[in-house]
């Protein structure tokens, strides 16, 4: 499991985000400007079938949890931040100020969530049926995702960064175009992404190079008489170096669509990575390429039954392609990761939510594995 490095103590963290939070709607307050407070909290239980495997995954409760605070200061001008509680610790999702004066050109600067994928729209346990997030944007929960075996995801997400990025939306016809681009530090690490460094302090470049990247999301808004519901399509990409000497770069991009049937929800993405390895480091193969790839994609359809219950499947694999880093002597330069997900979600209460799913892993290096979450949770 992933756990932030901290240049202070989790309850100094805690204490210092609550009171920015509520610095925030204090303000607002007696400034006579809007405030919105919202959040969720989700606790899960993860059972795991096998006790060797259990070693190699997080630990079998977890806590999911966070906190909003939006100000709209003017029509034009607003701050917002996210204070979240999980795998990674205690942690300031986004902090940032948004300057909105036309539909099609906004500009968001500060900490952001940065949007990579659809997925990145739905990352609180509210917001999606399963329990846990598809393996290519898995944060810190998935089996063998420690630094020496497979290293989490391709972009895990929430996608958190500090910079600037400009966004906005028009119409063409029936067709919605969402589109953003950003600039901000970007990944960081020394041979291979280091995620933990990703959330730790201080949010600052480590090689004054700026890291660039973007989305669009095209969206076909459906008539209520059609049988077809809403269409998307999104491409998501960014790119920059993430060493301290800026001579190892990366690149990554993806592609998702989503289309509602009659009650079923359909979705897929695909996300791939590639990454420059040191020609100087030690590694257990030979370096036949001083980079190495790591892709995967998830393929889910839900159903709700009613206003109290809804099904969700789900397929996904990840996939890493090239020489493994030095103490990883499982991993093999072709290792792959696949897992099925069938889940039943429980809405007994209005926003609150219970939810139970069964997951099959299967790994070409490691030992397959059953396994079951029970999780309830609520949002405001």
């Amino acid at each position: 499991m992933m756990v932030a490095q901290d240049h202070g103590s989790p309850r100094i963290r805690l204490r210092a985000g609550l009171a920015l939070l509520s610095l925030l709607a204090a303000g607002a307050a007696r400034a006579g400007s809007s405030t919105t407070v919202s959040g969720s909290v989700y606790a899960d239980y993860w059972w795991i079938q096998k006790r060797e495997v259990q070693q190699r995954a997080p630990s079998s409760v977890t806590i999911d949890a966070a906190v909003k605070v939006g100000v709209d200061v003017s029509d034009d001008v607003a701050f917002s931040t996210k204070a979240c509680m999980s795998c990674h610790g205690i942690e300031l999702e986004h902090i940032q100020m948004e300057y909105m004066p036309k539909t099609w050109f906004n500009v968001a600067a500060g900490r952001l969530a940065l949007p990579f994928g659809e997925y990145s729209n739905r990352i609180d346990p509210s917001s999606h049926k399963t329990v846990s997030a598809p393996l290519v944007y898995d944060m810190g929960r998935m089996a063998y995702g420690e630094k020496t075996a497979f290293n989490l995801g391709v972009v895990p997400l929430p996608y958190t960064d500090t910079g600037v990025m400009v966004y906005g939306q028009r119409f063409l016809g029936k067709v919605q175009a969402w589109y953003g681009v950003y600039g901000v530090g970007g990944f960081r690490g020394s041979n291979d992404v280091d995620w933990t460094a990703m959330r730790s302090l201080y949010y600052t470049d480590t090689n004054r190079l700026p890291s660039v990247g973007g989305r669009l999301a095209l969206t076909l808004a459906a008539e209520p008489t059609w049988w077809l519901g809403d269409v998307s399509v999104g491409a998501s990409g960014v790119t920059g170096r993430y060493d301290r000497d800026a001579t190892l770069r990366y690149e990554a991009w993806g592609a998702d669509a989503s289309v509602r049937i009659e009650k079923f929800t359909f979705r897929g993405e695909y996300a791939f990575r590639r990454t420059d390895l040191s020609p100087s480091a030690s590694y257990p193969y030979e370096l036949v390429d001083t980079w190495f790839r790591k892709d995967g994609w998830y393929a889910e359809v839900e159903r709700p039954f009613g206003s109290y219950l809804a099904l969700v499947y789900r397929w996904d694999t990840l996939h890493r392609q090239g020489a493994p880093l030095a103490g990883a002597t499982e991993l093999t330069p072709d290792s792959t990761i696949t897992r099925q997900t069938a889940g039943i979600v429980v809405t007994p209460a209005s926003n609150v939510f219970v939810k139970l799913s069964w997951e099959q892993w299967r790994a070409s290096d490691f030992a397959d594995f059953q396994s079951i979450h029970f999780g309830i949770g609520g949002a405001f």
